[in-house]
């Protein structure tokens, strides 16, 4: 299907119309593109990302559930972050990726989706197999998160097909859920089923065609289902480990509950996902051949009842976002899309994101000053803000004139040469 209209895509897989060399770079791993000598263990999800971080790619914001954990969605808001609801135009992206390609940006890895589901965008293997091919040597591996509801067989096979060579494909599925009463209270609507039948499809073709897909699964511990964790680690551990092997890469992921950037209820959700851990005995390692992982950290550096912890967030460094529109947003974190640097249609990369605005944004933080939207957030602490990032950071404002050089030499007078009259 690539090269195919968006129109063609919508008829093909049976949707419906929706409505609504300038950086500095680093050593990134690469490999062999045959999948025997690929080390796909290379490519799964690290805390500490390489180089730029991790970009976010938003195909949409549109979502066709009402997660419990999920405020936009749930509550139905219009507009998620400042903008009205909708698809990303695939000439837009387009350009987009180009100018990524001649800016040279490197980045650990590229994550399809935001706010939204990206299994809503029809066109989306079209757009993983565009990245892979113009950006494969600037990123360590392409991620999607999705439902996966949306995702029937010959979609399941459209990403399959839109693996590039050398460059893995993660497909993170959210589920949360072993039981379908479950999955409908978590999630809002009843597909449990649909879900785990999709996988299965895409974990027997894989298997087939020897794909470089690793596979993802998530489990968000919270009060609707924090009774169900061992049970899905074992129903997961048992079908991937039966069905993956030696080629893959798969994992388990129990994640923490995220509470508004911090706010009211975010300390029990975290004492409620470290009981949940050692009720079932729930440890990073492997199960069944399976990697299992866990959150060992609380998501904000502040949270209701963690005070006085508060530093420079690295999401400003780390999680770039392109939004649905095409405008550069400078965290992961800005559901309000206030910290929008500017759109991508009509300047690069490189210009936004070493722009003033987010240098001066940076330095706000090196400073201790965080006001707007970072005001109201604990502060990512998934990452690390590393000496070398502040340090960058303060050059570049030096750089554009937003500081003073602390290494430029103060005029001096010497008082013994001032003769008097």
């Amino acid at each position: 299907m690539v090269g195919t209209s968006i129109q063609e895509e919508e008829a093909y897989y049976g949707f419906e119309k929706h409505e609504s060399s300038v950086f500095p770079s680093q050593t990134v791993y690469r490999e062999d593109s045959s999948l025997a000598s690929l080390n796909l263990g290379a490519y799964v999800y690290q805390m500490q990302p390489i180089d730029l971080g991790v970009l976010q790619i938003e195909p949409t914001d549109v979502c066709n559930l009402k997660c419990s954990m999920c405020a936009p969605h749930k509550e139905g808001w219009d507009q998620i972050h400042a903008v009205p609801k909708g698809m990303m135009d695939m000439a837009l992206y387009e350009k987009i990726i180009d100018g990524l390609a001649v800016d040279g940006a490197r980045f650990d890895h590229i994550i399809f989706q935001w706010l939204g589901d990206p299994s809503l965008h029809p066109a989306l293997p079209r757009m993983l197999r565009i990245a892979g091919e113009k950006l494969g040597r600037n990123v360590n591996y392409l991620r999607v998160d999705t439902n996966a509801i949306r995702l029937p067989p010959k979609r399941m096979d459209a990403l399959l097909d839109a693996v590039c060579p050398g460059v893995p494909l993660l497909a993170v599925f959210t589920i949360d859920a072993h039981t379908a009463p479950t999955y409908e209270k978590v999630k809002g609507v009843d597909a449990l089923d649909r879900v785990k039948a999709n996988i299965r499809h895409l974990v027997r073709r894989r298997r087939v065609l020897g794909t470089a897909l690793n596979i993802q699964v998530q489990f968000v511990v919270q009060e609707g289902n924090a009774h169900e964790a061992g049970a899905f680690l074992r129903y997961w551990a048992d079908l991937l480990g039966c069905q993956g092997g030696r080629g893959w890469h798969d994992e388990i992921m129990f994640k923490r509950l995220s509470v508004g950037g911090g706010s009211a209820g975010q300390a029990a959700a975290d004492r409620l996902y470290e009981q949940t851990m050692k009720r079932f005995q729930i440890m990073p390692g492997r199960s069944s051949g399976v990697n299992v992982d866990v959150w060992e950290h609380r998501p904000w550096q502040e949270d209701d009842e963690n005070k006085g912890r508060r530093s420079a967030c690295p999401g400003l460094w780390l999680t770039p976002v392109i939004r649905h529109d095409g405008h550069l947003m400078m965290c992961c974190a800005d559901l309000r899309g206030e910290l929008n640097l500017g759109s991508l249609e009509h300047n690069s990369f490189a210009e936004l994101w070493n722009g003033e605005s987010a240098t001066q944004k940076r330095m706000d933080h090196i400073n201790g000053i965080f006001d707007g939207v970072c005001g109201g957030c604990g502060g990512i602490n998934w990452y690390e803000t590393t000496a070398a990032m502040r340090r960058s950071a303060q050059e570049r404002a030096v750089d554009l004139g937003l500081v003073e050089d602390p290494r430029k030499p103060e005029t001096r007078v010497d008082v013994a040469l001032v003769v008097p009259h």
